[in-house]
């Protein structure tokens, strides 16, 4: 298998590393929210995650579909927090701590986008990339 595809339904996250992460007495720490979205997304992963974790170079591809009631608004770009890059690490930090690669640092290629949508979800594909 050189190809994961995912979609997971429902509004994605809005707490992200950024907004979910403190500094206190010395120490990072996350926050209850940031600890739950964490949870259900590493849920929400768990079926699509390989026998083993995978090798070598990765591509991720990832779009972040935000609920709308306005059908003239329908995939038009979300250009509101939070951040893509945001988005992207709370992802990957978590695909890292199911097991879909060894470390996040193999994602050598990704793809963010971020939109509003009548139908919200997250679609992911993770892909080996050719070495």
């Amino acid at each position: 298998m050189n190809e994961i595809y995912i979609v997971i339904p429902g509004e994605p996250y809005r707490k992200t590393h950024q907004s979910g992460t403190h500094i206190g007495q010395g120490r990072t720490y996350k926050d209850a929210g940031l600890r739950e979205v964490e949870s259900r997304l590493m849920e929400a992963l768990k079926p699509y995650v390989p026998s083993a974790p995978w090798n070598g170079p990765i591509q991720l591809a990832v779009n972040f579909g935000y609920e709308t009631r306005n059908v003239l608004k329908d995939r038009e770009p979300k250009i509101t927090k939070p951040d893509t890059d945001n988005l992207m690490k709370t992802l990957k930090d978590c695909m890292t701590a199911c097991g879909f690669w060894w470390d996040d640092a193999q994602v050598a290629e990704e793809f963010a986008s971020k939109f509003w949508t009548i139908q919200p979800h997250i679609t992911i594909v993770v892909s080996k990339m050719e070495q």
